[in-house]
């Protein structure tokens, strides 16, 4: 697959105008060579993401699950040439974090703010990828700390670790008018559930795939999406097409609200604890620094003892 990033700012750009005429002087073309450019990508994808019988242009249902990929992979992008640009600028104090997709639109942001009476003369970067990403980013010294959901795989003496606080994976689904799940795990055996799931690789597919390998009770579940982001599965979920796991504090709002409830009892849900990891060779001057304030709130580190 050979996708140009020029193509993706393209596509970003037509989702967000709606008029292909727009975006083209958005970004600098004639319309025809922007139309080819769009096709080019569909070409590359293999589906086409744009419907043009529509006025204003709408995504296809595939354009509109491209689009967070989409989004996803050019700000990675950006905020990777970002950090390789200012590995030169020895003047600034800088933190960088390696950030899970999953915790780095919602817990990420609410931990910084909690140190900025520490952080007053440091700044703080974050770095998203995906876990396997993040630990070699860790280990080769291109990031100070990883935040991530605890992993046994992150359990060695190469690293220590601080445990934040504990959340959940629950299973969700839309509701009802009157509240009710649209579908239930505990409902009546023989029922087929349609069911939002991880990718195998990641780390929170792997915890799905072991509950559901000795699930509380034998349940008929039909996958019928896939996604590496918790974001994408909870949004198919808001539309009523299936079940997800999700990490609890990124639908607060909508179980409050009531757009989203839980669909099993608790013998479905599985803890998750968001840890801060880091290398046990030194550190930066400002990096050792809030580490230590970090300590003096969570606790001492956690290490793993030799041969673990």
């Amino acid at each position: 697959m050979n996708i140009e990033t020029k193509w993706l700012e393209d596509f970003l750009s037509l989702a967000g105008t709606q008029s292909f005429s727009r975006s083209a002087e958005e970004r600098h073309l004639t319309q025809p060579a922007f139309s080819r450019r769009i096709k080019a990508l569909e070409f590359a994808v293999g589906c086409q993401l744009v419907d043009r019988t529509s006025v204003p242009v709408q995504l296809t249902d595939e354009g509109q699950l491209f689009q967070i990929t989409a989004r996803n992979l050019v700000a990675q992008l950006q905020d990777s040439l970002a950090h390789l640009r200012s590995l030169r600028k020895q003047d600034v104090r800088v933190i960088d974090v390696a950030v899970s997709h999953t915790l780095s639109l919602s817990l990420f942001p609410a931990f910084i703010q909690s140190l900025q009476d520490e952080l007053e003369d440091t700044r703080t970067r974050q770095l998203v990828a995906n876990v396997d990403d993040s630990v070699q980013a860790l280990k080769n010294g291109i990031c100070d700390f990883l935040l991530a959901f605890e992993d046994p795989t992150l359990d060695s003496e190469a690293f220590r670790k601080l445990e934040l606080q504990t959340e959940q994976l629950v299973p969700i689904c839309r509701g009802d008018d009157e509240g009710r799940p649209l579908y239930d795990l505990d409902g009546p055996q023989g029922q087929t559930v349609p069911y939002l799931g991880y990718s195998g690789s990641i780390y929170l597919g792997r915890c799905v795939d072991r509950l559901l390998a000795r699930p509380p009770h034998p349940v008929k579940l039909r996958q019928t999406f896939e996604s590496s982001l918790a974001d994408s599965l909870k949004v198919m979920a808001l539309q009523g097409l299936g079940v997800a796991w999700v990490p609890s504090f990124a639908i607060a709002d909508e179980l409050r609200q009531g757009f989203l409830v839980i669909c099993g009892a608790p013998a479905w849900r599985l803890p998750l604890t968001v840890c801060l990891y880091r290398c046990s060779r030194p550190l930066s001057g400002a990096a050792e620094t809030l580490w230590q304030v970090l300590e003096r709130r969570y606790g001492s580190a956690i290490v793993a003892p030799a041969g673990a």
